[in-house]
């Protein structure tokens, strides 16, 4: 019995869990966007969030975005990975220096922008234009 009730107990805390992890609303957005802070000046570490949608406003799930970085002349880092249900990901860490962001999906146009250290205080927009 012991056994019993400590499996239902680890399935409702997994349950929950991904329940919390799937919540859509406006406010998991501004928790996203609340960690978006980096520092501005070049050289430093920081992250960055960035937002995809399409041309009507909708997140792009499963885009895939790079931020590539060059400092000093000659060093290079970049921070990768895919947007999830509500068209985000925070990109962790990167190094301050000349950014650019380069962003695919699925059926879209690649975007391709240039990044200033500076406006990674907020969350970086990117709308991705459906392909012809």
């Amino acid at each position: 019995m012991r056994k019993f009730l400590a499996s239902a107990m680890i399935i409702m805390a997994l349950s929950l869990a991904g329940m919390a992890q799937e919540d859509g609303s406006q406010q998991s957005r501004e928790e996203a966007a609340r960690l978006a802070k980096a520092p501005a000046e070049v050289d430093g570490i920081g992250r960055a969030v960035v937002f995809v949608s399409d041309e009507n406003g909708n997140p792009v799930k499963g885009a895939y975005a790079t931020l590539e970085s060059t400092w000093g002349g000659d060093h290079y880092c970049e921070s990768f990975g895919s947007t999830g249900r509500e068209g985000s990901i925070a990109l962790l860490p990167i190094h301050m220096g000349t950014l650019r962001l380069v962003v695919k999906a699925k059926g879209y146009q690649t975007s391709r922008t240039n990044v200033s250290t500076s406006s990674l205080s907020e969350p970086v927009r990117v709308t991705l234009t459906r392909k012809s």
